[in-house]
């Protein structure tokens, strides 16, 4: 994520220094039909040989203990590079803003953003991306997808208020851009993991996960209730539609 003051910028810093870790806390038990995470799924876009791979908006460094090393963390929320110290204690971590990153040029084989480009001012964060990875090198990120997924899915978005609301950047054009970053884009790709919820903890922690700027602790607690009695009354599992973006950057 990105710093900034107000709007979405300050929402989404406050939220994480709130909840660090509550992204991996609810993904890492998300499957694809082939028994992937969407962590593993971003990774597979990254080549072996890549190198040095940089994680913008890494949280508490997810992608990180996924890829090993050499890699590196990018946040700006204390709170989530805190957790990212305690989970990740090998993980080299910086705390930066990803429109301004303090690394040399050219100096990764690949950047990875995961789940995080949505609530970014996308445009300089994939320009500054392009300057820190180097020709041949690969920009690969996951975003959600407001594609169809599981009727409990959207009930939460319902209860939280957040059904027709969108995210600050809509990448509804990602080939343009990426191409004005100096990325081709190689592939636009969407998959569906699916989460059960196996009691009442884990139906506060779904529902805490969502962003929901303006919901307010009420709202929150009343859709956690309702997810709550869902789970009370039998199994539920929450269908996850997720995108990948990958793409190279242009020598």
């Amino acid at each position: 994520m990105t710093g900034g003051a107000g709007g979405w910028d300050g929402y989404v810093l406050a939220y994480h220094d709130a909840n660090p870790g509550v992204t991996e806390d609810v993904l890492a038990a998300a499957v694809d039909s082939s028994g992937r995470t969407p962590y593993d799924w971003l990774l597979e876009a990254v080549p072996a040989r890549a190198g040095v791979v940089v994680d913008l908006a890494c949280g508490n460094g997810a992608v990180l203990r996924r890829r090993g090393r050499p890699a590196v963390g990018v946040d700006v929320s204390p709170g989530e590079l805190a957790r990212a110290r305690r989970d990740s204690p090998t993980a080299t971590l910086v705390r930066a803003d990803a429109t301004s990153l303090p690394l040399v040029a050219g100096a990764a084989g690949a950047v990875t953003v995961s789940m995080a480009l949505m609530v970014m001012p996308a445009e300089a964060v994939l320009a500054e991306a392009a300057r820190v990875v180097r020709a041949g090198g690969v920009l690969a990120a996951t975003v959600p997808s407001r594609g169809t997924g599981a009727a409990g899915f959207a009930e939460i978005l319902n209860d939280l208020g957040q059904a027709g609301a969108g995210y600050p950047e809509a990448l509804s054009d990602p080939g343009a851009l990426l191409g004005r970053a100096g990325f081709d884009l190689e592939e636009d790709a969407t998959s569906s993991f699916l989460r059960p919820v196996a009691g009442p903890d884990e139906a506060d922690l779904v529902v805490r996960s969502f962003y929901a700027p303006g919901a307010g602790e009420a709202r929150r607690g009343a859709a956690a209730a309702r997810l709550r009695a869902r789970v009370a009354a039998g199994p539920v599992t929450l269908a996850y539609p997720i995108r990948r973006l990958t793409a190279v950057r242009r020598g």
